[in-house]
This record gives C-alpha cells, structure tokens and sequence, in this order.
C-alpha cells in the first residue's frame, strides 16, 4: 500500500505554497512560476480554486489537503466556503471559484435545466442526511403514510428534497396537496424552523446533523432508507474549462480525491485529522461527523444515479422545460476513467486496488 502518512516537511512546502489567495479563476490556471510542486514531476504547476459547503470543507477534499495529494499532481488549491448550494452555484456561473464539490445533485441539474452550461465531472458524496423531528415526536413517523398533514420543511435546491419528494411520488402521496413542503435556503434555517415548530419534521442535511443533536433533534430516517442507491454532492465545473489543456487540472484534482477515498476507508483517523481545520471539536465529536455510518465517499461520477434523479425530478415537476436538455452532455466521465487509468500505472504496488475502482466505474458509468 502507498505511505499516505507525508513528511513534516513536505506538509509544510505545501503549506507555504498554498498561503494567499489566488487571483482569479478559470479552467485551472498555468502557474507559471513553477515547473514542479512540493518535489512533483508534472511538468506544469496549474491551480484550482475549489467552492465547498461553509464551515466544514468536504472530506476527501480535506484528506487530499492534509495528505499533500495534490501537491503531489502539482496542483495548487483553494478552498471557499459557501452558506448554500445556490450562492456556491452563482459563484461558479459568475466565475468565481473553479469547481464545486458539495453543493449536492439537486442543485447543479437545476441550474443546468435553466440553461448554466455545467458539468459533472466526478462525486464527493453518497446518502448520509437525516430526517429529523422532536424527541417527542419521534414515535409518530413509522411509514411515509405518517407525513400526510404535516408541514416539512426541506433546504432549498437541495438532494435529500429530491429523494423525499420522489420516494412520496413513489408511494403514491402527492406531496404537492397531501402535506406541505416549506422550503429554506439553508440547514441552520430549517434546523431552527424546527425546534421554533414552524414546521414538524425537517428533511436535513448531514452536514448540519452535529448542530441538530445539540438542539434536541433526532433522525427518524436518513436520505439511505428512501433511496439506498443516490448520489449527493457531484463535483461540478464550467463546461468550457474542460478545453483547457483536455481537462488536465480537474483530472488532477481527481486524481488526489481517489487517493483520499482509500485513505478515509483505511485510516478514518486521518479524516477526523484532516477535518479539525474546519470543525472546532473534539476528536470524537468530529469522528461522528465525517464517519458516521450513513455517508459514503466516493469521487465516482456515478453517472446512472445522476441521470436517474434527473428523471425523478422532472417527473415530480421540480424543474420544467428541460425536454430540450440531453443531461448526459452534461455528465463527463472521461477524465475520472483517465485519473483511475494514470494511478494504476503510477503505483503498480497498488494496481488491484484502482482495478477495483475502475470495475465500479464501469458498472455505474457505462
């Protein structure tokens, strides 16, 4: 198995390199003051700047970082934190970050249905966002019966609104008149709509799951038992700067987040290191947070679940005029298949690991 453990060292030139802020973005800039990075052998230095959920970083993200995996690509990276996937998104319409990473399914395939010419191109995360109500209310819901008459607030935009409403559909409620769905622009907004009682249950967000508990609040289900198989968090970028140089930043940028997968499913302790930038917890608290059982990461583009919920959220007429629309010209999994292709020649010791990843891939992208 490759060290992920990285010198104190060669953390710390990638520290330096990091420091400031990079003036501007688009399609992964040249840096031109560099042929190489923290001892790297690519022969151009390139630099991305990476838009992610407010407060809490993404946790491959945070493992590539903390392990200087994309050092190693010769990449050079910024993170921008966001309070919601829309102001993540109009960042990136108005190009002001490189990429987004958590900003869910849901949100990037409803700018993509009003016309923002976005792409795909890999994933973070996989389930892991509570149902919540009351302590006291906890018993009420057994079925999806149990919502009928009742208000449930959802985030705005947002993958678990998509799964609720369309495993209600499924079920044949019509969540349109059988109950009322109040939307809201951030978690912290529901979380307290919630415990005020403007409304009875809140269709969450796993990131927000730690601010729940300390509020009284309990899980009744997760985004999992409706739909075991979604996709959350898609990493997502401007179409036109997949031209610059064949995508070669972002293929990078893959790259170290296929790295971090193993390192989170072999060494969670390094997760919970690489995590306490953003939380300001305790050791465990922050293990609960980015180990907790019902969210699994992978940098897979997934692109079957992708197109799927897609098709759920036009058949539930969450968007609207996107007949015209072809979503798998907006899903690109060319540079995740080359990314997997690269690290399986570059870490031969290594080579069954990333087959393994590439038989995934071939099942959920083909």
């Amino acid at each position: 198995m490759e060290n992920t453990i990285k010198s104190k060292t060669s953390k710390l030139l990638f520290g330096l390199l990091i420091i400031g802020l990079l003036a501007g973005c688009g399609a992964g800039k040249e840096d031109k003051t560099s042929s190489t990075l923290n001892g790297g052998t690519k022969d151009k230095a390139y630099e991305l700047t990476v838009g992610y959920g407010q407060g809490s970083g993404a946790t491959l993200f945070n493992i590539a970082e903390h392990e200087g995996f994309f050092a190693d690509e010769n990449l050079r990276v910024k993170g921008v934190g966001f309070a919601s996937s829309a102001d993540g998104l109009n960042a990136l319409e108005a190009k002001k970050v490189d990429l987004g990473m958590t900003f869910g399914t849901a949100a990037p395939l409803t700018f993509i249905s009003k016309g923002s010419d976005f792409s795909i191109i890999g994933g973070h995360l996989e389930g892991g966002h509570p149902i919540l109500v009351k302590e006291e209310n906890k018993d009420k819901y057994k079925t999806l019966e149990d919502y009928k008459g009742k208000k449930v607030g959802t985030i705005r935009m947002f993958t678990s609104d998509i799964v609720f409403r369309s495993a209600l559909s499924e079920a044949g409620i019509d969540w349109k008149k059988d109950l009322k769905i109040i939307e809201f622009k951030t978690g912290g907004d529901l979380l307290q709509a919630l415990s005020s009682g403007k409304v009875d249950v809140a269709v969450s967000a796993g990131s927000t799951f730690k601010m729940a508990q300390e509020s009284g609040l309990v899980p009744i289900a997760w985004s999992n038992d409706l739909n075991p198989t979604h996709v959350c968090c898609r990493i997502v970028t401007q179409s036109e700067y997949l031209k610059v140089d064949g995508g070669e930043a972002y293929k990078r940028f893959l790259k170290a987040l296929i790295r971090a997968e193993r390192v989170k499913n072999e060494q969670p302790q390094i997760a919970v290191a690489a995590a306490k930038k953003y939380y300001k917890f305790d050791d465990k608290t922050v293990d609960s947070i980015v180990n907790e059982e019902h969210s699994h990461y992978s940098p897979d583009p997934n692109s079957h679940e992708v197109v799927k919920m897609w098709e759920q959220m036009k058949d539930i007429g969450y968007i609207k005029n996107a007949e015209k629309i072809n979503i798998k010209d907006h899903i690109r999994t060319s540079l995740y298949k080359k990314a997997l292709n690269e690290l399986i020649k570059e870490y031969p010791d290594d080579k069954t690991y990333y087959e393994d990843l590439l038989t995934r891939f071939n099942k959920q992208n083909s």
